[in-house]
C-alpha cells in the first residue's frame, strides 16, 4: 500500500489550514475530501494520493494533513491501524488494508513488534535513501533529470529558441515537464478550455448609474453534466477600446478584459449557479454613450489566456 501510485483513505484528519478554507468560504463544515473534490464521487471520499516511500529521511512532514514529523510516527500509525478522524473512518471508504491488513477477522493493524517498528523505521530511512540522489536547485547548473532553470531560461542562455516562439519556463513544446492531463494544463495556467456553450449566461440587471458608469449582473448556471472545475473566467469580447472593464482581473491575449471567478471547492457542479457582476466606465468624453455592447464568453482556467 505505501508503494502503490494510488489514491487511499487512511482515516487522517484534515490539515490545519483547511480551517482557514472554511473562514474564507463562510461554511464551517468545510472538509477537504480528497480524490472525491475532484471526481465527484462518493466512493473517492477521503482518498489521497499515496506518494514514493524513496528519500524520506530529509522530510519535516509526513501525510496530506502534515501530523506526522517522523518515519516512525507514520510506521507506528499503520501498525495501529486507528483512524485520526471519526468522520473519515465512517465514510465507507476507509481502506481495509489500512485497518485490518492480514485480512478478515485479524487484529488491528501490522501487528508489529517494537523492534519490528524500528527495523522498518530504519529500512525506509536508510535502504530506500540515495545521497548521491540530486534534488533541484532552480539555481544550480547542476544537470539534473528535469531540466532546471538555465535549461528553460531561454531569453538568456538559448535565444535561438526564444526566436522560435520557446516561453521562459516552459519546455519548448509548451507543455509542462511532466503531469500532462487537461486538468493539471489548465491548473498551471498552459492551456484554457471555453465552457461558454456549457453553461447557460443570464444578464439579471443592468445598471447605468451615471458617471459613466455600468454595471451587469449575471447569474451563470452550469447546464452541462461535467462541472466546470478550476477557476471560470468571464471575458467581455468584443467590448470598445474606450471603455475600461473595472473590476477585471487582466487582459487576454485577444486584448479581451476578463474577470476571475474563484469557484467554490474548485468546481462548478452540474445545476448549480453563481451570480457576479462586471463593472464597466467609460474612459473619455468620446467613448460611446450607450450602453456597453460586447459578448461573455467563460473560460476554465488559470493565469491569464
Amino acid at each position: 500500500m505505501l508503494v502503490e501510485q494510488n489514491f487511499f483513505n487512511i482515516g487522517l484528519r484534515d490539515h490545519p489550514l483547511q480551517a482557514l478554507n472554511a473562514t474564507a468560504l463562510g461554511d464551517p463544515n468545510h472538509r477537504d475530501r480528497g480524490r472525491m473534490d475532484v471526481t465527484l464521487n462518493p466512493a473517492d471520499e477521503f482518498q489521497f494520493k499515496v506518494t514514493t516511500m524513496r528519500q524520506l529521511k530529509d522530510s519535516l512532514l509526513f501525510t496530506h494533513n502534515g501530523s506526522f514529523t517522523s518515519v516512525k510516527a507514520v510506521v507506528e500509525y499503520f501498525n495501529a491501524g486507528i483512524p485520526q478522524d471519526p468522520e473519515a473512518a465512517a465514510a465507507g471508504t476507509l481502506a481495509a488494508r489500512f485497518t485490518h491488513p492480514r485480512g478478515p477477522g485479524t487484529a488491528r493493524g501490522l501487528g508489529l513488534s517494537a523492534r519490528e517498528v524500528n527495523d522498518i523505521t530504519d529500512f525506509l530511512e536508510n535502504s530506500l535513501d540515495d545521497p548521491a540522489f540530486v534534488t533541484f536547485d532552480p539555481n544550480s547548473t547542476t544537470k539534473t533529470f528535469q531540466p532546471n532553470r538555465q535549461d528553460l531560461t531561454y531569453s538568456v542562455f538559448r535565444p535561438d529558441l526564444a526566436a522560435l516562439g520557446a516561453v521562459d519556463g516552459l519546455m519548448p513544446s509548451g507543455l509542462p515537464m511532466s503531469v500532462n492531463d487537461a486538468l493539471s494544463r489548465r491548473d498551471m495556467g498552459l492551456e484554457f478550455l471555453d465552457v461558454t456553450e456549457q453553461a447557460a449566461i443570464a444578464l439579471i440587471n443592468s445598471d447605468d448609474s451615471g458617471g459613466g458608469r455600468q454595471t451587469d449582473v449575471y447569474r451563470i448556471t452550469n447546464n452541462g453534466t461535467s462541472s466546470i472545475d478550476t477557476n471560470l473566467l468571464m471575458v467581455a469580447r468584443g467590448l470598445p477600446r474606450q471603455i475600461r472593464l473595472v473590476n477585471g482581473s487582466g487582459t487576454a491575449s485577444t486584448g479581451d478584459p476578463y474577470l476571475t471567478v474563484f469557484l467554490r471547492n474548485g468546481v462548478l457542479r452540474p445545476g448549480q449557479s453563481i451570480v457576479r457582476s462586471l463593472v464597466f466606465k467609460r474612459q473619455s468624453a468620446e467613448a460611446p454613450k450607450a450602453p456597453a455592447q460586447y459578448s461573455l464568453g467563460l473560460l476554465s482556467g488559470q493565469g491569464n489566456p
